[in-house]
């Protein structure tokens, strides 16, 4: 099934959750399924895979991933009813993938699965060839980035623009991301995918240190 099939099905149940009386988890659904939105071409499997390799944030609030696998348990038991055994197969991925990280919030799930699934990279083409038929274009992209997401590190908001923006542009690709992970890390990585996540590692670890350091009214063990 398609990411973008699975949206729909979880907004109509979400508009069944409004009519029986329960917008909270109404709004839960309708945040979920924005995840699938940001890749809806990809089958629902593999952006479930996608998401399982990323890290486990150690984000606390609610609603959590644990209250949208109740609401999406009852889905899955409406569905066993008449869907194909395909189908639910995809639904009981993402249910595990949900239930393993129960007491992480939705919020922060649904902002770092949306940059996991924006970041799909496109098949080569045009847009990407065409970045490197231009001297110096990679190396000009590598630093561009660079500067970018190092000034904005620690900004959950303005990372995240800058960090979807670089999954997006079709002129970057498997060279530029491991050459751009290790300029701001130390170490790039084999795959593209291992780059991308020492970039999103290194803000998050920022992030959580930001947040030890506001628990422990900004003394540090350093």
């Amino acid at each position: 099934m398609k990411c973008q099939d699975f949206s729909s099905v979880l907004r109509t149940y979400a508009d069944v959750l409004d009519l029986a009386g329960e917008p909270a988890a109404r709004d839960q659904m309708v945040m979920f399924a924005a995840v699938f939105d940001a890749d809806p071409t990809s089958s629902v499997t593999d952006l479930a895979k996608r998401i399982a390799a990323l890290p486990v944030a150690g984000s606390a609030g609610s609603p959590t991933l644990g209250d949208v696998a109740r609401q999406l348990s009852a889905l899955t038991g409406f569905l066993s009813k008449t869907a194909k055994s395909t189908v639910l197969s995809e639904v009981g991925a993402v249910e595990k993938l949900l239930h393993e990280r129960a007491s992480m919030e939705l919020a922060a799930f649904a902002r770092m699965a949306t940059a996991a699934a924006a970041c799909r990279r496109p098949a080569k083409g045009r847009g990407a060839a065409a970045g490197r038929d231009v001297p110096g274009a990679p190396d000009d992209l590598v630093i561009r980035y660079k500067e970018k997401l190092e000034a904005a590190l620690g900004d959950e908001e303005k990372f995240n623009a800058i960090y979807n923006d670089l999954c997006a542009n079709p002129a970057v690709g498997k060279p530029e991301i491991i050459a751009l992970a290790k300029r701001m890390t130390g170490g790039g990585g084999r795959t593209q995918d291992a780059a991308l996540k020492k970039i999103w590692n290194r803000h998050r670890s920022l992030m959580m240190f930001k947040a030890k350091s506001r628990a422990t009214g900004g003394r540090s063990a350093a």
